[in-house]
C-alpha cells in the first residue's frame, strides 16, 4: 500500500514568514469588472515548441498561474502579429521572453508592452537589458523565480481573472449518504486558522500583509490611500469596521479564502486573526438570544458547487472564509439583481435559520448593533461555521434558486479533538514548520516548496529546524517521486543532525525512515531495511516507532517473509487502537496492508476482507483525493483481477473512476491514476487502452509538480500500445519522454534507465 513517512521533530522557536500570493468577492460584485481585467501571458521562446520535460514545466506552469489565458510563440513574426491583435482589443499582456529573442525584439516592442520577463539560462549575459528597458522587470534563470515574479506583476496566482476560476463558496463535509465522511480537507483547512490563531501578533506580520496589499494595488492611488491608512490607525478592536469598508481588506480577505488558497491565509494571518478573535467577542457581548432567519444573494455559484448541494438534502456544509448575509431578503437580491444562470453559475438565494438556543459554537455578529448605524441588516459568521442543507428548489417568485440551511454544530467537537490531537502529537511544535506539514498533507506542493525554500532563506546557518526543514523538503520529493532531490535533502538533513544532535536522538528517525523510503523507491532493499532498523534504534516516541516498524513489516512483505510482516502489522494495528493520537490514515493504511499480505499469501477471501474494510473506512474519513483512498481502490482492482474475474475489476474500476468525476475537479491526478489501472484492464487489441493512457497523460502533465513515477510508467505503456499499433516514431518519442523522467528521479545506471535505452537502441 506504500510507505510512510515519519513525522518531522519540529523545534519551538518561532519564525515569522512572508508569503506567496492572493482571491474576490466584493460587496456587490461584477462579473463584468472581473472580464474587464483578463490578461494574456505569452511565452516567446525558440523551444516553446520542443516536448522536453523543462519546456512542458514551463507551459504548465504559465497556464497554472494564469488559468490557461497564455499563448506560446518559437518565432518573432508572428508573436507581433499577435500582439497588434491583442492591443487593438485593450487585453492586458504580460511577456516572458528568452534572452537571445529579448536582444532582437526589445527596440521593437519596449514602448507597446508594459511587462516584460526575460527567462533564460544565462542572467549575467541579459542582466544589462534589465536597466535598459524599463519595462524588462525581472530576468529569471529558474521556474521558482519566473513564478514569484510573474505573481508579483500580475498580483497573484489565481486572482486577476473571475473566468475559470476555482472559486468556492462552499466546501461539503458530508452528505445525505455520508459519502465523503468528516474529510481530513475539511479538518486541514479549520485547523490552519487554529494554527494562525497561536501565531503572536507582530508589527512584522503586518508589514508583510501591507507589502503585498501595495505591491496588488501599487497602480490604484485610492486603495493605497486606503493601505496607508489602514498602517497609520488599524488596530485590533477596529477589525470588524476595516472588513465591512469596502476596501483591500475585505476584497483580498475573500479572494484569499474563496480559492482556499492556504498560503494567503498565511500571509493575511495579522488580520484575520483579529477578525476572528474580535468576532467572538462581539459575539458574546451581543448574546443573541432571538431566532434569526438570514439571506444572501449569491450571483455566481459554480454549477458544480450548486449541483452538490441540489443532491445533499441532509448533508453538512462549511463556509469558505467569512459569511456576509442579512435579515432582509430585498438586501440579499440587490447582489443577484441583472444576474442569469449561465452553463457554468447559478443564481442563488441562501436562505440561513440560526436557533440560537441550539447553538454554543457558531460565531455570528449583528453588524448593525454592533455599529449603532442603520445599514445592509448584515449578520456577519465567522470562517468554517457550518450549516445543514435543507432543501433546495426554484423559486418561482424571485425567479431564482433557494437553497435553504440550518446553522448547527455539528462537527465542531470534531474540529476541537482534532486540534487537541494535533497538539499532542506536536507537543513542542514550531507554528510555521507545522502550517508547512499541513500544506504538505494536503498536497499543495507547489506552495510546499516554496513556503520551505522561503524557509531555507531566511533561518540563519545555525538554527535548529534548519534539518527539519530539510526533512519536510525530502519528504515532499518522495510524494512527486522526485527521488534522487529526495535523497539529496535527507543527506543534508542527516548531516547536520549529526553535527548537533546525541546518536539516538528521536529526530535521527525521521531522517533514516525517510532514506530508507528512498532506498526502497528505487529496489534497494537491503539498504532500506538497514535504515528502517536504524530509524526504530533512536529513543523514538510512539508513533515514529509505529512508523519505522510498519515500513519493516514492507520489507518482510517485498521479501516473502508473510508470518513475520502480518504479525508485525497487527502488533502495529492493535497499538493504534489504543493511543490517542493518530489519525484514521494510518489505521486504513495498516488494515489495507494486512489485505496486502493476505492477497501474496492467496488467501483471497481474507484479503477482499481486509481491502474492504480499509476502503469502506477510506470513504469515510477521507476525502475522494486522497492518495490512501486511491491505494484502498486500485488493491480491490488487483485482487478481482488476480482472481480472474475481469468483469468485477472493470466495473468496479469504472464506478469509483465516475465517483472522482463528480466530487474532484477533472484534472485531478486521482482521476489519473485510476485512468492509469483502467487502461491496464483493457487488452493491448483495444484502442480504447491507448486512450485512456493519453488522457492520464494529458491531466499529470498539466501539474507542475507532477508525480514523475507515474507519469513516466503511463509513457512506458503509450510506447507499448503505439508499438503494438505500429506507431513506431510516436512510441519512440514516449521511450525518449519517459528516459528523460528516469533519468531525474533515478540514480545513474539504474536499472529501470538501462532497460528504457535499450528499448530506444532497439528502434533506432
Amino acid at each position: 500500500m506504500g510507505d510512510i513517512l515519519s513525522k518531522p521533530i519540529i523545534n519551538d522557536e518561532e519564525i515569522l514568514i512572508d508569503d506567496l500570493s492572493l482571491k474576490p468577492i466584493k460587496r456587490c460584485f461584477s462579473l463584468q469588472e472581473e472580464k474587464n481585467k483578463e490578461l494574456i501571458l505569452i511565452w516567446l521562446d525558440e523551444k516553446s515548441g520542443d516536448d522536453t520535460l523543462d519546456t512542458l514545466r514551463t507551459k504548465t506552469l504559465l497556464r497554472q498561474i494564469n488559468n490557461d489565458h497564455c499563448l506560446f510563440f518559437n518565432q518573432i513574426n508572428p508573436f507581433l502579429n499577435q500582439i497588434e491583435i491583442l492591443k487593438n482589443k485593450n487585453m492586458k499582456i504580460l511577456v516572458v521572453i528568452s534572452g537571445s529573442f529579448a536582444q532582437i525584439i526589445l527596440p521593437k516592442i519596449h514602448d507597446i508592452i508594459s511587462t516584460i520577463i526575460i527567462f533564460c539560462g544565462n542572467y549575467n549575459k541579459y542582466s544589462e537589458l534589465n536597466s535598459k528597458y524599463i519595462n524588462v522587470t525581472d530576468v529569471c534563470t529558474d521556474h521558482e523565480t519566473l513564478k514569484n515574479c510573474i505573481e508579483r506583476e500580475i498580483s497573484s496566482l489565481k486572482l486577476n481573472l473571475f473566468e475559470k476560476q476555482t472559486y468556492k463558496t462552499i466546501r461539503t463535509l458530508t452528505s445525505s449518504e455520508n459519502i465523503l465522511g468528516n474529510g481530513d480537507a475539511y479538518f486541514s483547512y479549520i485547523l490552519f486558522i487554529e494554527l494562525l490563531k497561536q501565531m503572536p501578533q507582530t508589527k512584522q506580520m503586518k508589514e508583510i500583509m501591507l507589502n503585498k496589499c501595495k505591491d496588488y494595488y501599487r497602480r490604484d492611488k485610492q486603495e493605497l490611500e486606503k493601505i496607508n491608512n489602514f498602517h497609520l490607525y488599524y488596530n485590533s478592536e477596529k477589525a470588524i469596521d476595516w472588513y465591512i469598508e469596502d476596501c483591500f481588506v475585505y476584497h483580498l480577505i475573500n479572494r484569499a479564502f474563496r480559492t482556499e488558497d492556504i498560503s494567503l491565509w498565511y500571509l493575511f494571518r495579522f488580520y484575520i486573526v483579529d477578525l476572528c478573535k474580535q468576532l467572538e467577542k462581539i459575539h458574546k457581548e451581543q448574546n443573541i438570544q432571538h431566532n434569526l432567519i438570514l439571506y444572501r444573494g449569491e450571483a455566481h455559484l459554480p454549477k458544480k458547487e450548486f449541483e452538490n448541494l441540489k443532491t445533499n438534502i441532509g448533508g453538512l456544509i462549511s463556509t469558505n472564509g467569512f459569511f456576509s448575509t442579512s435579515q432582509q431578503i430585498d438586501i440579499a437580491q440587490v447582489f443577484i439583481s441583472d444576474a442569469k444562470d449561465t452553463d457554468e453559475f447559478k443564481v442563488v438565494i441562501f436562505q440561513i435559520t440560526v436557533h440560537t438556543s441550539q447553538l454554543k459554537n457558531i460565531i455570528f455578529v449583528d453588524i448593525d448593533k454592533y455599529t449603532g448605524k442603520i445599514g445592509e441588516n448584515e449578520v456577519l459568521f465567522n470562517i468554517g461555521s457550518v450549516f445543514r442543507i435543507e432543501n433546495v428548489e426554484y423559486d418561482n417568485d424571485m425567479e431564482v434558486w433557494k437553497i435553504e440551511m440550518n446553522a448547527t454544530d455539528e462537527d465542531i467537537y470534531q474540529i476541537e479533538y482534532r486540534f487537541d490531537i494535533m497538539r499532542e502529537k506536536f507537543e513542542k511544535g514550531n507554528i510555521n514548520l507545522l502550517f508547512g506539514r499541513l500544506l504538505l498533507d494536503m498536497k499543495q506542493y507547489a506552495k510546499v516548496e516554496s513556503y520551505f525554500r522561503m524557509m531555507l532563506s531566511i533561518l540563519p546557518r545555525e538554527h535548529e529546524d534548519l534539518a527539519s526543514v530539510y526533512d519536510h523538503i525530502g519528504d515532499l520529493n518522495m510524494r512527486i517521486t522526485n527521488w534522487n532531490e529526495a535523497y539529496t535533502s535527507f543527506c543534508i538533513a542527516l548531516n547536520i543532525k549529526k553535527t548537533r544532535l546525541r546518536s539516538n536522538h528521536p529526530s535521527f528517525a525521521v531522517t533514516f525512515n525517510g532514506i530508507g523510503n528512498y532506498y526502497k523507491a528505487i529496489d534497494n532493499i537491503s539498504q532500506a531495511y538497514s535504515y528502517y532498523l536504524k530509524a526504530l534504534e533512536c529513543n523514538n516516541d510512539e508513533y515514529n516507532k509505529i512508523i519505522a516498524k510498519l515500513n519493516i513489516a514492507n520489507i518482510h512483505m517485498i521479501n516473502q517473509e508473510f508470518d513475520n510482516a502480518l504479525n508485525l502489522c497487527i502488533e502495529i494495528r492493535d497499538i493504534l487502537h489504543r493511543i490517542k493520537s493518530y489519525s484514521q490514515i494510518e489505521i486504513i493504511y495498516c488494515q489495507g496492508f494486512i489485505g496486502d499480505i493476505y492477497l501474496a499469501k492467496k488467501n483471497y477471501q481474507y484479503a477482499e476482507d481486509f481491502y474492504l474494510l480499509a476502503f469502506e473506512l477510506s470513504r469515510r474519513f477521507l476525502f475522494p483525493d486522497d492518495h490512501c483512498q486511491i491505494r484502498c481502490i486500485k488493491a480491490l482492482v488487483n485482487l478481482y483481477q488476480e482472481q480472474g474475474n475481469e468483469r468485477q475489476a472493470m466495473l468496479f474500476c469504472k464506478e469509483q473512476l465516475s465517483f472522482q468525476y463528480i466530487h474532484l475537479e477533472e484534472d485531478d491526478t486521482s482521476i489519473a491514476y485510476l485512468l492509469m489501472k483502467l487502461g491496464d484492464l483493457h487488452t493491448n487489441d483495444d484502442l480504447e487502452k491507448l486512450q485512456i493512457y493519453k488522457r492520464a497523460l494529458h491531466i499529470l502533465e498539466k501539474k507542475v509538480h507532477q508525480e514523475y513515477f507515474i507519469t513516466s510508467i503511463c509513457l512506458m505503456n503509450l510506447a507499448k500500445c503505439c508499438l503494438y499499433w505500429n506507431e513506431q516514431e510516436k512510441a519512440l518519442t514516449y521511450y525518449l519522454r519517459a528516459l528523460e523522467i528516469q533519468n531525474k528521479i533515478y540514480p545513474a545506471n539504474h536499472s529501470k534507465i538501462i532497460e528504457t535505452q535499450r528499448l530506444i537502441q532497439s528502434m533506432e
